[in-house]
């Protein structure tokens, strides 16, 4: 039966225009909106009523019909009739800048005025005037729900920020502004954030939502009336915390006001740490302080959507920084996903007790938390270690997880469906009459016009089409809370004393090849060696942190693992070695001394017990540094410096902070093995890909060398740096992975002097960073590259350089030159060099034509026309000479489709096409875009080199040596798929193979076209 409507034809339009009649039968309540169309022409409309478009009646009558509050925001300014409502301007979004320069362009002259009041009613109107035409697209269907709740968004965004510089100001203007002491005693300005919570956060702001806040600053300090120097504390006024709880204060008795103009939003606090009892602003240290001993798990779900939306967005920043492993840990507790449940079913119960569990949208059974819960569930159990899950909104949420495998994407496209749906129907009943309600009425006439605004002939329609979103919804909530959390909370035995076999098969089941030995380290881990007392806090502490251990192990496999993706991409937290890993555990433990302490750490911060049970499994180098130094680790985890990318101007900058110890060598090393920690941290974490792995090795490398040249230079009395260091190779490309040796040449300016004093300078720079000691050594430096080897200078002036590669040098020399680049030291000779090289390798009809112009390639003893066919030769014989026989299968690096192939053929190119790029990576790019190569092959040679990049990377990274091929034995070799994240050898070898054999069919390729002609 189709939905009865009041006056549902016109015989007597209200407006004399056609289009209007069409417009009101077709809108939700057609006698609602003849109504206000009377009230708008007693308010001086007519005229732009019959004016109106077609489109534009269709518009202004759905919003009359739909929404009794934005009716009456029409009628009481009717002036919008025609600036807000047309259809040009509503066809397509605002953009938040447009929103922001407006803002902007009222407040910043009543600021300047001191008109506060008359900035915030402008403020109002701005909102007001925003919602009706949101609320228009909305109800016109001009924008879908993830537009119109971005634009929600925005327009809160706008506001809340406006307010808060209205605030500060007067505060400033009152009490002065706040400072605190930077790290070198310095007063510097203190910024102020607001962070949005919960849909404003998400920006997914409902037209009726309050907005739920936090307030942060930078740091403890005080405010002055001006500027303080030094250590001066004359003119101090009030705390820093006092000034700005003062301030969120006003700001939010300001959002909160009523008055004529309206109000701007209804402000909740309660997510504050604490709640309604603990402090109304806080320092990000406080937070991070808080979240980390007594954070919830609710909390960590809150703090997912969390963003700035007013205020300094680089202390929201700051802030994201601190709490990022508390909001996303990469372990969870078993017992979190039952906390979840726990919560929402303490929600239904008070749904419940309003009658409303059915008819609630959105707190009642299959409404919109429970696809909330769902995906924020997933998110918390996966993102810490996938970070594309880590997105604030839900839909995209759920598209991430279905991505992943998490979430069956039928299951993530139903649940996202439902979600559009649901917050839809909450969209209408909020607009009404501008109220917070998520309750569908019981009354049949309010619900069949509910129905209508979503676009059913029938209430029935509706009701069906209702009730089967949210049966999809609770089935999969169902699914996720009655299956993942069982799983989570395995139960394992209480004690070790006669359960020993039970533990054994727990063990046995983790894939630990010796179960009795495993049992013991375990026993010992929760209960000490004998010699050892533990209290029972720490014992218990222990057995929590098992289930931990147990899940890296498992890497919280499901279902959909067995997929071909998921087998070329498993979770990365599960372990490839747990025998191992279990006893680094223990060593690490005994070196550490403190059991109770580590255990106190580990419990409140799972994810950094993880990250150490990851650290032991993914490199043995590092498992070794962690044990002799436990200290280093537990600084780098606990500081938040891990997220930190340095330059290598960085880092020489922190190096010189050690200029004055007695001990360079001493220093260095401790430096450098303090940064290779936490380079490796970040590269097992997955903070970073592999190509900015490289180039922050390349960074570290560049930085030591820099600094080793000032060190030498001080020591010889140079007043500046008396010769270049060159970078050949991985190091000269900005490519180097873990144990790479260093290639370098030692460049001295054509008019040095005293040639024997710098041969000194460069031998004892070599010594300095390179010798074995106690305390190990940095990079071995190899400056075999240099003119005649072995047997020549280890400094050569740039005109002998030339001299030698003109008259002596073979072709492979002058390859090598192709990736020289300046690294530190004499600036004029270093960038000669780079010059000279560049002009030397190149063998392009460019080159060619420039002749002696550019100390060129003319006269190049070692070159021949069939110059390419020579280095396919040297290919041939590396493949040959290093790749034992019966070994191809395993030779990644130099035997067929390995490694060399791919940057014989980007040096190659280079060569050819007069290209000075030392790096393969950007140099194959560079084929690619400018048709060097058939971009098909071009994309398959990037993707298979980075591939085999990758995969020499965690091999290296394991053993800190220069491994060139794979184990042949299968025990190993399976470690190193699970490490590469494959679940098999099998697999792993099979990606291999089809990676090399592309990788071989394009070098050949490449090989069999002779060199252009080029008139030599």
């Amino acid at each position: 039966m189709e939905i009865a409507r009041a006056a549902a034809v016109c015989p007597n339009p209200p407006v004399q225009n056609p289009a209007w009649k069409t417009a009101l039968d077709a809108c939700a309540d057609p006698q609602r909106a003849r109504d206000a169309i009377e009230r708008l022409k007693s308010s001086g409309a007519s005229a732009a009523l019959r004016k109106s478009s077609a489109e534009q009646a269709r518009i202004v009558a759905a919003v009359l019909g739909g929404s009794q509050s934005l009716g009456d925001a029409l009628v009481a300014n009717p002036e919008w009739l025609g600036s807000v409502l047309d259809p040009g301007s509503l066809a397509h979004p605002r953009q938040p800048q447009g929103l922001r320069r407006e803002v902007e362009g009222f407040l910043r002259p009543a600021l300047d005025a001191r008109d506060f009041e008359g900035a915030l009613a402008q403020l109002r109107r701005f909102k007001q005037r925003e919602w009706l035409r949101i609320g228009a697209r909305d109800l016109a269907r001009l924008g879908d729900m993830p537009q119109i709740t971005r634009e929600l968004s925005d327009v809160a965004d706008g506001c809340l920020d406006a307010v808060l510089r209205v605030c500060r100001r007067q505060f400033e203007a009152r009490l002065g502004s706040p400072f605190h002491l930077d790290a070198d005693s310095v007063w510097q300005p203190t910024p102020f954030c607001v962070l949005g919570m919960g849909k404003l956060g998400g920006q997914e702001l409902n037209f009726s939502s309050d907005v739920d806040l936090l307030f942060a600053y930078t740091d403890e300090g005080h405010a002055f009336r001006e500027a303080p120097r030094g250590g001066e504390l004359s003119g101090r006024g009030v705390t820093n915390h006092a000034f700005f709880k003062r301030v969120a204060e006003a700001f939010i008795a300001e959002v909160t006001r009523a008055t004529a103009d309206g109000f701007l939003y209804r402000v909740d606090m309660r997510l504050r740490p604490e709640g309604d009892t603990g402090p109304l602003v806080r320092s990000v240290e406080s937070y991070g302080h808080f979240y980390a001993q007594w954070g919830q798990t609710w909390e960590r779900m809150m703090l997912m959507k969390a963003r700035c939306v007013a205020g300094d967005d680089v202390l929201a920043g700051e802030f994201l920084e601190t709490v990022q492993h508390f909001r996303y840990p990469r372990s969870l507790h078993p017992r979190s996903l039952e906390e979840v449940a726990a919560m929402k079913l303490r929600i239904e119960q008070e749904v419940v007790r309003s009658g409303e569990l059915d008819r609630n949208v959105k707190l009642g059974r299959g409404g919109i938390r429970e696809i909330e819960f769902i995906a924020q569930s997933l998110q918390l159990l996966h993102a810490g270690r996938l970070p594309f899950l880590q997105l604030p909104q839900t839909l995209p949420a759920l598209a991430a997880l279905a991505r992943y495998k998490l979430l069956p994407r039928d299951e993530a496209d139903a649940l996202a469906a439902a979600l559009v749906f649901l917050r839809d129907v909450e969209h209408r009943l909020q607009m009404e009459h501008d109220q917070q309600t998520h309750t569908i009425p019981t009354e049949r006439k309010a619900r069949e016009r509910i129905a209508r605004l979503m676009g059913f002939e029938t209430l029935a329609a509706f009701e069906t089409g209702l009730g089967r979103h949210t049966r999809t919804v609770r089935e999969s909530y169902e699914k996720v809370f009655g299956t993942e959390a069982t799983a989570a909370a395995t139960a394992l035995p209480a004690r070790f004393e006669g359960h020993e076999e039970a533990w054994g098969a727990q063990l046995a089941a983790r894939r630990f090849r010796d179960p009795p030995k495993a049992v013991r380290l375990l026993r010992e881990f929760v209960e000490g060696p004998g010699y050892v007392h533990v209290s029972a806090r720490t014992s218990e502490l222990a057995m929590r942190l098992i289930p931990v251990l147990f899940d890296t192990c498992d890497g919280k496999r499901h279902d959909s693992a067995t997929s071909p993706s998921a087998l070329r991409h498993p979770p990365s937290a599960i372990l490839s070695d747990p025998d191992r890993v279990l006893a680094r555990l223990d060593a690490y433990i005994t070196a550490y001394g403190s059991r109770a302490m580590l255990y106190e750490a580990w419990t409140n911060r799972p994810a950094l017990f993880e990250l150490l049970l990851l650290l032991f499994d993914r490199s043995e180098f590092l498992a070794e540094s962690a044990i002799r130094a436990p200290d280093l680790v537990d600084d780098l985890l606990t500081t938040g410096r891990l997220r930190r990318m340095k330059s290598a101007a960085e880092i020489l900058d922190e190096l010189r902070h050690g200029s004055g110890d007695d001990d360079q060598r001493l220093w260095i090393r401790r430096y450098h093995q303090a940064e290779f920690m936490r380079l490796g941290l970040r590269d097992i974490l997955g903070l970073v890909g592999f190509e900015v792995n490289l180039a922050e090795l390349s960074a570290l490398a560049d930085a030591c060398l820099g600094y080793a040249l000032e060190v030498v230079a001080r020591r010889h009395r140079f007043k500046s740096a008396p010769l270049a260091i060159i970078g050949l190779g991985k190091l000269g490309g900005s490519e180097l992975t873990y144990g790479s040796d260093l290639d370098i040449l030692f460049v001295a300016d054509d008019k040095a002097r005293d040639l024997p004093r710098l041969q000194a300078l460069a031998a004892e720079l070599i010594d300095l960073l390179s010798a074995t000691t106690e305390h190990g050594t940095t990079f071995a430096l190899d400056a075999r590259l240099r003119p005649d080897g072995e047997k020549g200078l280890l400094v050569n002036t740039l005109a002998a350089h030339e001299d030698y590669y003109r008259a002596r040098a073979m072709l492979w020399e002058i390859q090598a030159l192709g990736r020289a680049r300046f690294i530190a030291g004499h600036a004029g000779a270093g960038r000669a060099f780079e010059r000279l090289a560049s002009a030397l390798s190149d063998f392009s009809l460019a080159g060619v034509s420039r002749g002696f112009e550019v100390r060129g390639r003319r006269g190049l003893a070692c070159y021949t026309p069939d110059w390419k066919g020579e280095i396919a030769h040297m290919r041939q014989r590396i493949e040959r000479e290093r790749t034992p026989a019966g070994h191809e299968a395993l030779a990644f690096k130099t035997g067929a489709g390995g490694l060399v192939d791919a940057e014989f053929i980007a040096q190659t190119l280079a060569m050819e096409l007069g290209w000075a790029e030392p790096n393969t990576l950007r140099a194959l790019t560079r084929a690619r875009d400018e048709a060097a190569l058939p971009r098909a092959e071009a994309e398959a040679l990037l993707e298979n080199y980075r591939e085999l990049r990758r995969v020499e990377g965690i091999l290296r990274r394991w053993s800190y040596e220069g491994e060139a091929e794979l184990p042949g034995d299968p025990a190993p070799l399976y470690r190193v798929a699970v490490r590469c994240g494959f679940a098999t050898a099998a697999e792993f070898m099979k990606s291999m193979s089809i990676c090399r054999a592309s990788l071989r069919r394009i070098y050949e390729r490449v090989f069999a076209e002779r060199p252009r002609a080029m008139g030599l």
